[in-house]
């Protein structure tokens, strides 16, 4: 750790000494800062459970990765630079080290590698995971994901494209350890390859693989579900829907592993959400249960008037959908909206979030209720660097919490009174299991802090039991960490 970092965390020591504070309802501790170059970018934030929580910041170069270390009660242990001699594809928590995946090409034996480097507080153990022939400077690609309880690890080897020829894949399941469990290679007859390819590998807590695929067919997109089970056989299949093309998709595993998929649809040859879906796959390509919504009136006039409905007919344009949630008796699907506007009398763009909706479903996948919840952001300056949201299952209360940063929109109202220390205020919006909604705002978390500060909604880590967020100053050249405490 350099000189200025040292000065930083005596100053730190002696001026903040971990901030605590409540705030409505929930209680913030936060970490000394810490500093940060501009080579350096904010990741991600794993934890490793009772051994404390890292914090990741990649380097600019894509070689390297900065690890910060620190205890259960967020004090900072120490800060680690792990260098990798190819691109950095990911960075998992698996079992119980830090797992950091990179592509390599071995120009002696001129094959495509994905090498993986398991950092522990012994060292660092170096593996490799897969690797394939270059063919005629085509080259191979990879994908990695990890189980929710950090125990398998699936890796996915794509092919080269070869024109005119079916796309073929390796699927590759090991243990925490890196131990090679079962592997298979699958010619998709179905489809052809492609240069850009779109393979979404999920593994869940049994060890099943499940592969959401993307396949652009002329102009519209096709969804396939490929599941690779313990028994070493793979099923796949085509996912669609009744009447309309899927427009977009996200996934997650529910309690028992099984493979959720919702997402939004539309028109052919349409940007716009019309409606969404969501289906339950178990351990086949086959859907459990598939189920089709068209937006509500009360729902799309809620961003769109309906004066441009009739004009430009039904559908949200902007709209795609970011989470798919598994609650205590059902989903939740999170539409998010996002727009670049442009200036044309200037250079400068403003990055827009009008809101979220979120939607309600019970365990079968039958609609239950829907939110608009309007965020009016509107950043000319970060280009979108604080205007995101978290939004995360208090699980204990059987309810949603959705937070986001006010930024470029101020109501001059007495409850906008966010804290001192705050550059830009943070709103709280909660959500029933009935769909009712409680809107309030995150105050006095920054308090006794040595500068202004600002949530970094961008990295955040929020499950059941652990809530851990960024917090930033203007300028960016520090960063703190923090735990969200939520009272039942």
């Amino acid at each position: 750790m350099n000189k200025l970092i040292k000065i930083v965390f005596l100053f730190a020591i002696i001026s903040l000494s971990f901030l605590r504070f409540s705030a409505q309802e929930n209680t913030f501790d936060w970490s000394s800062p810490v500093e940060k170059t501009e080579e350096e970018k904010l990741s991600k934030i794993v934890s490793l459970g009772e051994k404390g929580t890292l914090v990741l910041l990649k380097n600019k170069n894509k070689k390297e990765v900065r690890v910060d270390a620190y205890d259960k009660e967020l004090k900072f242990l120490h800060s680690r630079n792990i260098a990798t001699k190819g691109t950095i594809l990911e960075c998992f928590r698996l079992g119980e080290s830090l797992a950091v995946f990179y592509l390599y090409f071995n120009p002696i034996s001129k094959k495509d590698e994905l090498n993986c480097k398991l950092v522990t507080t012994e060292g660092e153990k170096e593996v490799k995971i897969a690797e394939s022939v270059v063919i005629k400077n085509l080259h191979n690609s990879f994908k990695v994901n990890v189980s929710p309880n950090f125990n398998y690890l699936v890796a996915v080897t794509e092919k080269p494209h070869k024109e005119g020829k079916k796309e073929v894949v390796v699927l590759s399941l090991f243990d925490k350890d890196l131990n090679l469990i079962r592997s298979k290679s699958y010619m998709m007859n179905s489809i052809y390859s492609m240069k850009r390819k779109i393979n979404v590998p999920i593994v869940n807590n049994k060890g099943e693989i499940y592969i959401l695929k993307r396949y652009r067919a002329k102009t519209q997109s096709q969804y396939y579900v490929l599941n690779y089970t313990t028994s070493n056989a793979i099923t796949f299949s085509l996912f669609k829907l009744n009447y309309k093309p899927i427009l977009d998709a996200q996934y997650a595993l529910d309690n028992e592993g099984d493979l959720l998929v919702g997402g939004t649809f539309s028109s052919p040859n349409s940007k716009k959400a019309e409606g969404v879906y969501i289906a339950k796959f178990h351990a086949s390509s086959k859907p459990q249960f598939r189920q089709e919504y068209p937006f509500r009136q009360e729902t799309m006039v809620a961003f769109v008037s309906e004066k441009s409905l009739r004009k430009n007919g039904l559908g949200l344009p902007n709209f795609k959908t970011r989470e798919l949630l598994v609650q205590k008796e059902g989903y939740a699907l999170i539409l998010e909206h996002r727009e670049r506007l442009a200036n044309a009398k200037s250079s400068v763009k403003i990055d827009k979030r009008d809101g979220i909706i979120v939607l309600s479903f019970d365990q079968k996948g039958n609609y239950i209720w829907d939110v608009a919840l309007h965020f009016n952001q509107y950043d000319k300056e970060d280009n979108g660097y604080w205007n995101s949201y978290i939004c995360y299952n208090d699980t204990a209360n059987n309810r949603l919490i959705v937070a986001y940063n006010e930024v470029g929109y101020f109501d001059k109202k007495a409850d906008n009174n966010f804290g001192e220390k705050t550059t830009v205020g943070a709103r709280k919006i909660t959500i029933s299991n009935q769909g009712n909604i409680e809107k309030g705002i995150v105050k006095d978390c920054f308090v006794g802090a040595p500068m202004d500060l600002i949530i970094s909604p961008k990295v955040s880590l929020f499950n059941s039991t652990e809530h851990f967020i960024i917090a930033e100053p203007q300028d960016k050249k520090l960063y703190i960490l923090g735990e969200v405490g939520v009272e039942g």
